[in-house]
């Protein structure tokens, strides 16, 4: 395994690890969202805790899409706009798509903010928030024990995450000056050094914060990791 995808895995596990993350949403990440998307958010976690409800009253071969649909009362139609198969929705693996003007937008940010600041950024972004259902980490351990062969989607979906994050990290570094002059494989290469950096100091922050339990903290989530990244930089160099 990469170093991207053991970044990747971890920073997602951590942000998945506390019911109190589930403060992110709110703070973080809906008031930068409109009304349609705040709702898409509603139904893909009622869809999520749906699926993991039934898998864990009924067992995984009777968990089927339209039962997860009729839980979360949505269509088996609306079911497939927010997940590939019932083994993602039960896992919570969402398909992470960076279209190519969001990219953009982050790559701009580049020359105002640095290169770390729009990597921590972009990661905050594409990870999205974890479940709000308290008992959600232990309930999804207990599946996977009963039903070890969901691991195969699991890993299926973290490489795919590492390939796309890795992607847009690697733009990222392209427009950053210091690395002007790399070949693709040398940009390649810091791309990933890069996101374990800023995967890692995401990965501390959230741990910190969630470990204060302080209210309203959250929005510091962001800038936390942002000093955590500067630091071991300045202090290496």
């Amino acid at each position: 395994m990469s170093v991207a995808q053991e970044t990747c895995i971890t920073v997602i596990l951590q942000l998945r690890k506390n019911a109190v993350c589930a403060i992110i949403v709110n703070v973080i990440i809906e008031p930068c969202l409109g009304l349609r998307d705040r709702k898409r958010l509603e139904t893909r976690l009622r869809l999520e805790d749906a699926a993991v409800t039934l898998v864990l009253r009924d067992g995984l071969d009777h968990t089927t899409v339209d039962a997860i649909s009729e839980l979360a009362d949505v269509s088996p139609r609306t079911f497939f706009n927010y997940f590939d198969s019932k083994d993602a929705a039960i896992l919570g693996l969402r398909q992470v798509e960076i279209a190519a003007t969001e990219l953009h937008g982050h790559c701009d940010r580049v020359a105002e903010h640095g290169l770390i600041d729009s990597v921590i950024h972009l990661l905050l972004t594409v990870i999205g928030p974890p479940s709000t259902r308290p008992t959600m980490k232990q309930d999804r351990l207990e599946i996977v024990r009963r039903h070890p062969q969901l691991l195969t989607t699991q890993l299926a979906q973290f490489t795919q995450l590492t390939t796309e994050v890795t992607g847009a990290v690697a733009a990222l570094v392209a427009r950053d000056v210091r690395f002007a002059s790399d070949s693709p494989a040398e940009l390649a290469a810091s791309a990933e050094l890069v996101l374990a950096l800023c995967g890692g100091a995401v990965r501390v922050a959230v741990k910190e914060w969630a470990e204060a339990e302080a209210d309203g903290a959250a929005d510091q989530l962001e800038s936390r990791a942002i000093s955590l990244a500067r630091e071991v930089t300045e202090k290496l160099s």
